[in-house]
């Protein structure tokens, strides 16, 4: 990805601010009326009880076209206010065509920040409720004394034109106004593809759908989990399992899916059996790009890795051109002088560390730092070759590197993708979006790996059960939002580079957002400006390529 330390030309420096003069980001101030505060956020700010007013009453969101981006509006009352109403206007634009929108309320889940998760010693121990799960929002909704209480408006450009759309937000009491604010979303000229760059891979539990939906006929519970599996994938989330077996026939029209970018190929001890996926797999080169085995996770001593080049072997000769896809963060010495990593070169190909191990310290030993080429060269180098890099977290790692803990504000969530492209990753891969085994009831425990620890949040659980409020199927979460802005704040980086936007400027423009996995900013306004800049430059060259 080049030195993103060294010193950029001044053309560069002059495009980029000349982009950022443009981006409108500058937010004016905020008025109150009747004992109430209104304001509005961005949908990366968490929003706690105790949230301070600022002065922002509209707000602009840049979007493309075949994207979803939201805001926050936020309401802070004086006194408690038990029946007030939340009413967004349809945007509409100067021609009177509307932009599709939802509105939700956020559901609070309590959490503990803890030391090492959270390095912050001051923090530690203290208890906080923090937003998460996203939900139809009451016709009515309490407001109570001096609380800060959100909003989730959920803008939706798939179909529309480009251009600016206007909607205001409404709060009244008894028909009576409180107060008001207007939101304008500018869509852009270009879209985004529904083939996104970055590959996704995350795992859905049958069993647990199956549980706290309280279902037990097995159609039933296949119906919905195609309905999770399709919520996924319109947060640009690729299950593990496709809704039907790979030989079905109705697995046709998913692996055909752009939106679909991967699928788990089960791995089995029957060379037949392999053989047959490969059989029909093969019919569609496609098909075979989306492919992948994962049947080793976590290698993490000699014999795991002998175990990863013995299956490595095996699919060489039954399954062609195989994607052998294995999440690790721990490099043992093989005995030779060489490490894991050299040996299983010659059988792995979708790569997938823990993220925290792009910084070197995190997975070599003593004698590796001293022999090996840093590990984010390394893994360079593999997609030099052709091979796939991808990152996961999981319950780790913690401060300061992003991961997606409840409790973590939405700018480290939806940092991660910022940093993908600092390492050249094209992929993220998440081992579950329902783990709810260890726990009674999502919407009111959050601490899903307590045999870990009782300190992180989330792990594992990025939806929730739709049908605990009245929802046949999944509810979304600022976590999972986070994910799919960050899979096409990625794109909005590749379509500028496909489009012929200079290196510098990209990259200066990456590094408003993250430098490293352990340097990136925790300003969500660096992420909004850093996406105006590329979407600004994305729609230059794109009206330049369509002759306008």
């Amino acid at each position: 990805m080049g030195n993103r330390r060294k010193t950029i030309t001044r053309a560069v420096l002059a495009a980029l601010a000349a982009a950022v003069a443009l981006s409108g980001l500058v937010l004016t101030g905020c008025e109150e009326s009747g004992g109430t505060t209104m304001w509005f956020e961005s949908p990366m700010k968490k929003i706690l009880e105790n949230t301070e007013p600022v002065n922002r009453p509209d707000y602009t969101v840049y979007m493309a076209r075949e994207e979803y981006e939201g805001c926050q509006a936020v309401f802070r009352y004086k006194y408690t206010v038990g029946s007030a109403r939340v009413e967004v206007s349809e945007p509409v634009n100067e021609k009177g065509a509307v932009l599709k929108y939802e509105v939700f309320a956020e559901h609070y889940v309590p959490t503990v920040y803890s030391l090492p998760f959270f390095a912050d010693e001051t923090l530690n121990g203290v208890a906080a409720n923090y937003p998460d799960a996203l939900k139809p929002l009451p016709d009515e909704i309490p407001f109570y004394s001096n609380t800060s209480t959100p909003v989730y408006i959920l803008f939706d450009s798939h179909g529309a034109e480009a251009g600016d759309y206007r909607s205001t937000v409404t709060v009244t009491e008894n028909g009576k106004v409180l107060d008001s604010g207007e939101i304008t979303i500018h869509v852009w000229q270009f879209e985004l593809p529904a083939k996104k760059t970055m590959q996704t891979a995350v795992g859905l539990s049958r069993s647990d759908i199956a549980a706290l939906h309280n279902l037990t006929d097995s159609d039933e519970i296949k119906e919905l989990y195609k309905k999770y599996y399709d919520f996924l994938l319109e947060h640009n989330c690729s299950s593990y399992t496709l809704p039907y077996d790979i030989l079905d026939e109705r697995a046709d029209k998913y692996m055909d899916d752009p939106r679909v970018t991967s699928f788990r190929v089960p791995y089995s001890d029957n060379d037949d059996t392999i053989r047959a996926y490969y059989r029909k797999l093969s019919t569609k080169q496609e098909w075979l790009k989306k492919a992948y085995f994962y049947p080793i996770d976590e290698p993490a001593e000699y014999s795991d890795y002998m175990r990863i080049i013995d299956v490595g072997r095996r699919l060489g000769g039954l399954f062609p051109g195989y994607r052998l896809c294995v999440p690790f963060f721990i490099d043992p010495e093989m005995g030779d002088g060489s490490d894991a990593i050299t040996q299983a070169a010659e059988v792995i190909n979708v790569w997938c560390p823990k993220l925290h191990v792009f910084d070197s310290s995190n997975i070599y030993n003593d004698v590796q730092m001293a022999r090996e080429k840093p590990f984010a060269e390394r893994m360079l180098d593999e997609r030099r070759e052709g091979d796939d890099v991808w990152c996961y977290v999981c319950w780790e790692p913690g401060d300061p590197y992003a991961n997606l803990y409840v409790n973590m504000q939405g700018v480290k969530n939806r940092a991660i993708f910022w940093q993908a492209d600092v390492y050249g990753v094209n992929g993220f891969l998440y081992w579950r979006v329902n783990f709810w085994e260890q726990i009674k009831d999502p919407w009111k425990d959050q601490n899903t790996v307590k045999w870990l620890t009782s300190y992180v949040y989330g792990d594992g659980s990025l939806v929730y059960n739709g049908n605990a409020v009245g929802v046949d199927g999944a509810c979304s979460s600022l976590r999972l939002e986070a994910v799919r802005d960050g899979v096409d704040d990625y794109e909005l980086i590749q379509m500028a580079r496909r489009l012929g936007v200079p290196e510098k400027v990209v990259e200066k423009a990456v590094g408003i957002v993250a430098r490293s996995v352990s340097d990136y900013t925790d300003n969500d306004g660096d992420i909004r400006n850093a996406r105006y800049i590329l979407g600004t430059l994305i729609e230059r060259e794109y009206l330049k390529t369509a002759g306008k």
